[in-house]
C-alpha cells in the first residue's frame, strides 16, 4: 500500500511539473507575440515622426511595407489573443494540478 501511495505521489508530482513548464512556455510564447506586436507598431510610428525620412515613408507607402507591416501586427495581435486562451487553459491545468498536491498532503495529514 505505501508503495502505491508513492507512485501516486509522484505522479502527481510530475503532473504538476508539467503543468508548471506548459504554463510557463505559453506565457513566454504571449509575451513574445505582444512583444513582437509592439515593435512593429514602434516601427510603423517611427514613419510618422517629424525627423523622420520624407522619402522613406513615401517609399513605404508606394511599395506595400506599411500594409505589410500593418497585416503582421494584426497576425501578431492575433495570435497573442490565442495564445492568452492557450495560456489560461495552463493555468487552469496548473490549478488543478496543485488542487491535486493539496489534496494528497490533506489526506496524508487526516490520517
Amino acid at each position: 500500500m505505501a508503495d502505491k501511495k508513492r507512485v501516486l505521489n509522484k505522479l502527481v508530482g510530475l503532473r504538476r511539473q508539467k503543468a508548471e513548464q506548459d504554463y510557463l512556455a505559453a506565457r513566454m510564447e504571449q509575451e513574445a507575440l505582444a512583444a513582437e506586436a509592439e515593435r512593429l507598431t514602434g516601427a510603423l510610428r517611427a514613419l510618422d515622426e517629424p525627423d523622420a525620412d520624407a522619402g522613406d515613408a513615401i517609399l513605404s507607402l508606394r511599395f506595400g511595407h506599411v500594409r505589410k507591416v500593418l497585416s503582421d501586427i494584426e497576425a501578431s495581435k492575433a495570435a497573442a489573443a490565442a495564445k492568452e486562451a492557450e495560456l489560461d487553459e495552463a493555468r487552469e491545468a496548473l490549478k488543478r494540478a496543485f488542487d491535486s498536491e493539496q489534496r494528497l498532503k490533506d489526506m496524508k495529514s487526516s490520517r
